[in-house]
This record gives structure tokens, C-alpha cells and sequence, in this order.
């Protein structure tokens, strides 16, 4: 009897140990997913909120102004056609030469308005590969000749 309570004692010893080494290593590949998850929905968020802010700045040109692609620059920054006077710094790190406002075609039916933004980049956190990406280009279209 007391050869088996050792022998049940040592193993819990030993057991004790690779318990702590296993939980270790799985917990360090779970924060590491956990961090990869979390940048992948920054990178969703950040080129999700951008490509909204061309569609709105290319839905407001259409419907105002083609031609005045200043006020459409500044939708795309400030969401507002006018820029504020109090310093605000446009979102996502947006900054005029980012955003290319043209209105190819004009007078016929392929007359459009298009929004291009390039250049924005965001921040990784991942170990190893924590730094700044930059965006795939976004370029939205709005067809102007068929209604104008």
C-alpha cells in the first residue's frame, strides 16, 4: 500500500511540471492568434471607414457640385465640404494629397465623378510585425452623363 501512494505522489510531481510547461505554450499561441485577430479587424475597420468616406464624399459631388472637387476633398477628410477653422486633423490620417478628385468624360454618357484615395496606412501590433501598412488604394465611380 504505501508502495503505491509513492509511486502516485511522485507522478503528480511530475505531471505538476508539464502542466505548467504545456499551459505555457498554449496560452503564448493563443495571445499570438488573439493579437493577429484583433489587427486583422483594425486593418477591416480602418479600409472599411475609408472606402465609406470616398462613397459619401463621391455621393455628395454627384448630387451638388462635380466640379468643385475642393469641397469634394474635403468630404472625404472632414465630412463636411468646407474644412474647419479650429485645426481639426481629418481621421485615419487623411491628408489632401491622399485624395484625387476627377471628372473624366465630361459631356458625354460615360461622364463620371471618381473618388480616388491612396497613400492612408495603420498600425499593426502583432510581435514581429508590428508596424505601419499601407491601404490598397480605393476608387469609387459615380456615373454623372445619364442624369445630367
Amino acid at each position: 500500500m504505501t508502495d503505491i501512494a509513492i509511486g502516485n505522489s511522485s507522478r503528480r510531481q511530475t505531471t505538476s511540471g508539464s502542466v505548467l510547461v504545456e499551459l505555457a505554450l498554449i496560452s503564448l499561441i493563443f495571445f499570438l492568434i488573439l493579437i493577429g485577430i484583433l489587427d486583422f479587424g483594425q486593418f477591416l475597420f480602418c479600409q472599411q471607414a475609408v472606402v465609406e468616406r470616398a462613397r459619401s464624399a463621391a455621393r455628395w459631388g454627384a448630387v451638388t457640385d462635380p466640379s468643385n472637387s475642393l469641397a469634394i476633398t474635403n468630404m472625404a477628410l472632414y465630412s463636411h465640404p468646407i474644412a474647419p477653422t479650429d485645426g481639426t486633423a481629418p481621421s485615419f490620417g487623411l491628408t489632401p494629397a491622399m485624395v484625387n478628385v476627377s471628372a473624366p468624360d465630361e459631356g458625354t454618357d460615360n461622364y463620371r465623378l471618381v473618388v480616388q484615395i491612396s497613400g492612408y496606412s495603420f498600425q499593426s501590433f502583432s510581435p514581429f510585425l508590428a508596424r505601419r501598412y499601407t491601404g490598397a488604394p480605393i476608387l469609387v465611380s459615380v456615373p454623372l452623363g445619364l442624369y445630367n
